[in-house]
């Protein structure tokens, strides 16, 4: 996924889809190892979004009271 593709919305659609299809009975082991991989993924691309918007705030900040 190309930075420019990511979106916040979309990224944490996908990990609550996979968080529900974690929860269920009967899951076979490897689909459910890829989807915690890949939910661990999700988890690090979320964290840097958040983090992001976090720095452009308070950039905005800093800037808004000069």
């Amino acid at each position: 996924m190309a930075k420019q593709d990511i979106n916040y919305h979309d990224l944490s659609t996908e990990l609550e889809a996979i968080l529900l299809e974690l929860q269920q009975d009967g899951l076979d082991v490897d689909f459910a190892i890829k989807q915690y991989e890949r939910g661990l993924e999700l988890v690090k691309l979320l964290e840097d979004y958040l983090k992001t918007a976090e720095n452009k705030v308070t950039k905005l900040k800093a800037t808004d009271t000069e």
